[in-house]
This record gives C-alpha cells, sequence and structure tokens, in this order.
C-alpha cells in the first residue's frame, strides 16, 4: 500500500520538458510576496499618499511665493491634500499596468501567431522603444524631446520598456530561451522602472495640480469670501486692495481694522493672508502669527468693503 500511494504521489507530479524555460508570469506571486514582507502595503501607501500632498502643497504655495516649510505642516496636512492630486493618475495608472500586462501576456502566449512571428514586429517595437526609454531617460536630466511638458517623460520611459520587453519575447517567441532566473530577474527590472516612472509621473502631475489650483485662487479673489482682521497693534499692512482704519475710543478693544484680505491658510502657528488686488509680479502673501490681540471677521462671499461701518 506504502508503494502504491508513493506511485499515486508522483503521478500528480508532471515533468517538466527539457529545454522548457518556466513563465516568469508564473512567479509573479511569489515577488509579489517578498516584495509585501519587505515593504509593508499600508506603510508604502501612506508613503506615497505623503509625496504626492507635499507635491502638491509645494507647487500650490510655491505658486505665490512662499516656502512650505515656513507653514509647518505635518503629515496629516499631506495627507488630506493628496486625493486632490491623485485621483486622475490613479486611474490612468491603474489603466496602463492593466493594458501593460495583458500585452506583455499575449505576447508570451502566442509564440506561433503569425502577427508576432512577423518579421518587422521585433525591429519595430525595438526601434521605437530604444526612443521613447532614451527619451524618457534624457527627461530625468531635463532634456529630451518635450522633456518640460506634463508627464511626457515618465510616460515615455514606459512605454519605451514596454515594447523593448516586447521585441525580446518576440524574437524568442518560438523558442523560449529565458531561464526561470533570467524571467524572473527581467520581470523584477521592469516592473521598478515602470513603477519608479509612474511615481514621476503622478508626483508631476500632483505639482501640476498645485499650480492650477493656485492660479483659479489668485484670479478670483474678488469673488471669495473675505476677512476683516482686527489688531491691537498696528501691523503696517500696505498692500493693493486693503483697507486700514484706526479705530478712535478708549473702549474699543482693537485699534486697528484691516479689510480687504482673503485667507490662504489658517496654520498651526499663523494666518496667512492675501490681498484682493494681489498679482504675481508685485504682489506678495501676509503672515500674522495667531494671538489674543487679534480677531477675524469672516465675510461672505461677494460682500463689500464700503458695507463696513464707518467706525469699529
Amino acid at each position: 500500500m506504502a508503494h502504491q500511494g508513493e506511485s499515486e504521489d508522483q503521478a500528480d507530479i508532471e515533468p517538466t520538458p527539457a529545454g522548457t524555460a518556466s513563465n516568469p508570469l508564473q512567479e509573479l506571486p511569489t515577488i509579489l510576496k517578498v516584495f509585501g514582507k519587505v515593504v509593508a502595503p499600508a506603510t508604502l501607501i501612506t508613503a506615497l499618499l505623503i509625496f504626492f500632498g507635499w507635491s502638491r502643497t509645494t507647487a500650490l504655495f510655491g505658486w505665490f511665493g512662499i516656502d512650505p516649510t515656513s507653514l509647518g505642516f505635518s503629515s496629516t496636512d499631506y495627507l488630506l491634500t493628496s486625493q486632490d492630486g491623485l485621483f486622475v493618475p490613479g486611474v490612468v495608472i491603474a489603466l496602463l499596468v492593466l493594458v501593460m500586462t495583458w500585452v506583455l501576456g499575449l505576447v508570451r502566449r502566442s509564440g506561433r501567431s503569425s502577427f508576432v512571428r512577423a518579421p518587422w514586429v521585433a525591429p519595430a517595437a525595438a526601434v521605437l522603444g530604444a526612443v521613447l526609454a532614451t527619451n524618457g531617460v534624457l527627461g530625468i536630466f531635463g532634456r529630451g524631446l518635450l522633456a518640460g511638458s506634463l508627464a511626457v517623460a515618465p510616460l515615455c520611459l514606459v512605454v519605451g520598456v514596454t515594447l523593448l520587453s516586447v521585441a525580446g519575447h518576440t524574437v524568442h517567441a518560438e523558442r523560449l530561451s529565458y531561464s526561470g532566473g533570467a524571467g524572473i530577474a527581467e520581470l523584477t527590472t521592469l516592473t521598478i522602472v515602470m513603477a519608479m516612472a509612474l511615481f514621476w509621473a503622478a508626483g508631476d502631475y500632483s505639482a501640476a495640480v498645485g499650480r492650477e489650483r493656485a492660479a483659479e485662487l489668485a484670479s478670483s479673489l474678488d469673488e471669495r469670501a473675505q476677512v476683516v482682521l482686527y489688531s491691537d497693534k498696528a501691523l503696517s499692512i500696505t498692500a493693493a486692495g486693503v483697507q486700514t482704519l484706526r479705530c478712535g475710543g478708549e473702549s474699543t478693544a482693537y485699534r486697528y481694522r484691516y479689510s480687504g484680505l482673503v485667507l490662504l491658510l489658517n496654520s498651526n502657528g499663523q494666518y496667512v493672508f492675501l490681498p484682493t488686488g494681489w498679482n504675481r509680479r508685485t504682489g506678495s502673501a501676509i503672515a500674522v502669527p495667531k494671538s489674543d490681540q487679534i480677531r477675524l471677521d469672516y465675510r461672505s462671499a461677494g460682500s463689500r468693503p464700503d458695507s463696513l461701518p464707518t467706525s469699529c
């Protein structure tokens, strides 16, 4: 009986034909398991979200000439703002990965296809892939065709290395000469390059979203809710669109009133305002530390400065 069990177990194991290499895609679950043990998925996702939020925030406040490091943002602040610049690249990246998976899988499975065996497929894919990959690599150094355009360089790198991989597997379609180790190394390298390039593209998009939000804000300052700032001491705010009134009387709690301000940021330790007459060439943002000696009155959007009372 024991010999019969051994024969049944051995019958379940089908020998791999000599000269046939294992499919690198079959090793993908193993790679993902190892990667998951090295980098926890939750930690990786959180780090990516913080980076995208930082990229958007830096671009937004940098557009107004403000150094974001002086505003005291926390990791939570970056996490909350990351979603604004992440939805579109997230969907695009998911679709690109899905399409590339289908293409590479199709090439690996269709070795007998007349299209794959066509003599022009491999050279065309290799030449186009080399050109695009080279342009993507040059974009890392700020050079190459359309290097300054949004996400052009990283997407060229993604498509380029994909075409080079397709060309390589097309050449070896009829005889799989890749060993298991070589296939895993190729798949791992391809995954890393694509992941870094897509990460690069998503970061560029987040920064572009930040600049776009800043431009929208600057173009509609007159239509946004304004803030009236009361202060016990003179703040010497002299900017286009800001009106200063000195309050009279001994019983007044605050001696100065500043109107024509739009609140840009309410951080832990300070307020950041933009005057309604701000422009990018000559305008400046106004930072006021929080204290008990100032008070803010928020007014609805569209309210006119002349609707304020003539006295404090």
